[in-house]
């Protein structure tokens, strides 16, 4: 996987916990079960930690948690999908998250401009390539209509 931060490749120092895997001394992204049965273990022990949630998890159940959270990653299963868009926004605006919040899964370099204008601030791609015009794409437009979100992508 390729991260984008501040519109430039960036080293990933975060690691996804797959079943079955072993914790970091620090952060590690676990899914929304295990953070549930673990999160005193991986405040505690692991910090800093982050999440994986889909873009139709309601944000009620792990806004109570929002202030031991380093990152959110938002898994989008089809770039068709836009409930993360959503969830970022809400995030960002109702919540006030303002750590990390990473868009990855089927996501296109076309839709970079797009994720970080609602409150993603990182996003992970399949492959440099696909990294690379996502770069260009954050540069396409100089000026916008509408108001945006302090972005970091």
């Amino acid at each position: 996987m390729t991260l984008i931060k501040h519109k430039k490749l960036s080293r990933d120092d975060w690691q996804y916990l797959k079943e079955g895997g072993e914790l970091r001394a620090s952060n590690n992204i676990v899914n929304l079960d295990y953070w549930r049965g673990n999160n005193a273990v991986l405040v505690s022990e692991h910090s800093p930690c982050g999440i994986l949630i889909h873009g139709d998890e309601n944000p009620e159940s792990f806004v109570a948690d929002l202030d031991k959270l380093s990152l959110i990653a938002i898994d989008m299963p089809s770039f068709a999908d836009g409930r993360a868009y959503s969830l970022a926004k809400v995030l960002r605006d109702t919540y006030g998250f303002t750590k990390e919040i990473r868009a990855m899964g089927d996501i296109l370099p076309d839709q970079a401009l797009y994720l970080t204008r609602v409150g993603f601030d990182a996003l992970e791609f399949a492959n440099e390539t696909s990294a690379t015009l996502a770069i260009e794409k954050l540069s396409d437009f100089s000026v916008f209509y509408q108001p945006q979100l302090s972005s970091q992508a």
